[in-house]
């Protein structure tokens, strides 16, 4: 029984950051407001480090943090004149990645660039897309719109599990009732497998469950419970292989701020009694059963999943 790597398409097969990379996700890289003018920030991500920065536009900018030149960490260095400059010799980088100065005044190798991934800023975090051009859009939150909602981002810090270990939680719907005490849940009849991603959507007069995972990392969803409205977001960020940073938004629709405590509440809580198990388990694809439909098809889906290794580690 194969054990589903964070880093291989394949479920029986084991690689190395060499070999494969990590999956081509979308990855929070730190809350939004971490990051400020000037100002540049190191974090360990899929098994490398990157930096993060503003550029004059404020644009939010995510890079390698090693420089090309004696592989100083470029995240201890400044911004100066909108560049990245390394803290050792002074070379500096531009927002595309390439070097634009040599205090030396030698000619600057045409190889003298680090690599840039592409960003976006939503849902109040900086995402970084794990590959040379995004394969599908950053994470949606189904029925909710950052003009709809009022939400706020958190930072949880550092996990012992893969990212997809814990966004498998989205498609198992029986988890629900026998470790968080729900009411039995009613399961979708189908997933919907498109776009770099996976949906679903349960309804009854009494509730509603549209959930939906982006990537192999971030699940959202939409719940209605009692008649009011709620919508959460996690998602993880690979440190290394087995570890990972987690982060998660809450909102509810606009004029109920106040609600927002009860809904942070209501993560903290489920986050709690999964602990636990997700920091414990030994995870496997083992027996399923027909209940497990939607795991099986959840990891196959992880498995061909595509992966890509940045050139700069």
């Amino acid at each position: 029984m194969g054990v589903v790597s964070s880093k291989t398409s394949l479920a029986n097969r084991h690689s190395t950051p060499t070999a494969a990379g990590f999956h081509r996700s979308w990855y929070p890289v730190c809350l939004a407001s971490d990051l400020a003018a000037g100002a540049p920030l190191g974090r360990d991500f899929l098994g490398t480090r990157v930096v993060a920065y503003r550029d004059p536009a404020s644009k939010a900018v995510v890079q390698s943090a090693w420089c090309p030149h004696l592989g100083a960490d470029l995240s201890v260095g400044q911004i100066v004149e909108g560049r990245l400059r390394c803290p050792y010799h002074h070379w500096s980088f531009d927002p595309s990645g390439a070097c634009a100065h040599i205090p030396t005044g030698d000619k600057i190798p045409t190889a003298a660039r680090i690599f840039t991934y592409p960003s976006e800023e939503a849902w109040g975090l900086v995402w970084a897309f794990n590959g040379e051009r995004p394969d599908f859009d950053v994470p949606r939150i189904p029925g909710a719109d950052p003009s709809t909602i009022v939400y706020e981002a958190h930072e949880r810090g550092a996990v012992p599990y893969d990212t997809w270990v814990a966004v498998s939680n989205g498609v198992d719907f029986q988890h629900l009732h026998t470790l968080h005490g729900l009411p039995a849940a009613s399961m979708p009849e189908q997933l919907e497998v498109a776009g770099g991603g996976i949906e679903f959507r349960v309804e009854s007069p009494y509730h509603l469950q549209h959930g939906r995972i982006t990537g192999t990392n971030s699940f959202a969803q939409h719940l209605r419970l009692n008649g009011k409205d709620l919508f959460m977001l996690f998602s993880g960020t690979p440190i290394e292989e087995g570890s990972s940073r987690a982060h998660f938004v809450v909102g509810v629709p606009n004029g109920e701020d106040d609600r927002l405590p009860e809904v942070r509440a209501m993560v903290d809580r489920l986050t709690a009694e999964d602990a636990p198990v997700l920091r414990t388990i030994r995870f496997r694809r083992g027996l399923l059963t027909a209940s497990d439909r939607h795991l099986a098809r959840y990891f196959k889906y992880v498995e061909e999943f595509p992966c890509f290794l940045p050139p700069e580690r």
